[in-house]
Formats: structure tokens, sequence, C-alpha cells
């Protein structure tokens, strides 16, 4: 074969070449590719993220993984709070891979007394690139407003309470 590609190296068939068979040409391009990905281009990293703004983990438990592709990342989180976990006035969350600009972190989240009941949508606001705050919709207006996520706010907060977030981002 006349070329390879410029980052991986994976050989390809040129428009001058004569490809004998052009079946066994694709297929040992398909094996480069897989070979060079392997199972990290898909697979999930686990990471605990770090609660900030008078939040602290405690005993609670998290289930959190990532996936960088390239410079996207995409994250998620479930947390469970336990009888340990310090409420504050600011519900940070830390981020597995440093943002390249903190104002492009996007993201949905929601919490709940448990995963099926009492649940009440969550914003994603960009904080820092290395952090980002979960903040309570309010809809008690006209227009929906953003507040802070506290031991009382939106839910009380309890042992077994929970939140989930998920983030997608370019990473620094």
């Amino acid at each position: 074969m006349a070329g390879t590609t410029t980052n991986n190296g994976w050989d390809y068939p040129t428009s001058t070449d004569y490809v004998k068979d052009g079946a066994l040409a694709i297929q040992t391009l398909a094996t480069d590719i897989d070979t060079s990905t392997g199972t990290g281009l898909v697979a999930w990293t686990s990471w605990t993220p770090t609660l900030s703004g008078g939040w602290a983990n405690g005993n609670g438990v998290w289930t959190a993984k990532y996936s960088q592709i390239g410079k996207r990342v995409i994250a998620t989180g479930y947390f469970v709070v336990g009888s340990t976990t310090t409420k504050g006035t600011t519900l940070n969350v830390s981020l597995p891979v440093t943002a390249a600009n903190a104002n492009n972190v996007n993201g949905t989240a929601w919490c709940g007394t448990t995963s099926s009941t009492g649940l009440s949508t969550l914003s994603v606001l960009p904080s820092s690139t290395t952090v980002v705050q979960l903040a309570a919709v309010n809809s008690a207006g006209t227009y929906t407003s953003l507040a802070a996520v506290a031991a009382t706010a939106p839910i009380t907060w309890a042992t077994s309470s929970v939140f989930s977030f998920t983030v997608i981002y370019e990473a620094a």
C-alpha cells in the first residue's frame, strides 16, 4: 500500500495503487484501526469526584466514570448521600479532566430522596476549569431561576438521598 495516515500510520491504498484484493486491503485497515484504538477509545474510566462549596463526600458512595476521545470528555456521576456526608451552601463537583474553558462545560443533573421519588431538576453551571456547580431549578416565579443546592434545597437531604449528573466538555 502506498499511503499511511498521519496520526496513526494506518496503511491505505492510494488512487494510483493496483489493489489486487480490495477486501484484504479493507480488512488490513480495519485491523490496524482496531489494534491502535484498542478498547480505550470507548472504555469508561472510573474516578471519585470531590464535593466542595461546604459539601464533603464523607461516607457517601460515588459511581462515576468518564471517557475521553481526543479532547472531548463525557463524564457521569451518581452519588448516594451517606450518614457523614456534609451538606453545605453550594454543591460543587470536581471534573475528572481539566476543561479547556470553564464556560463550555455543559450538562444535565437531577436529585431526589431516592432514585425514583421526590425528583428535582438541577442545572450544571460552569464554576472553573476543574469544578462545576449543580444548581436547583426554581419554578416559583414567572420564569424559572437557579438557586444554590443547600442542606434543605431543593430537597431536604438525608442519608440515601441521591443526585446524578452528566457533563460534556473539551479537555485542556
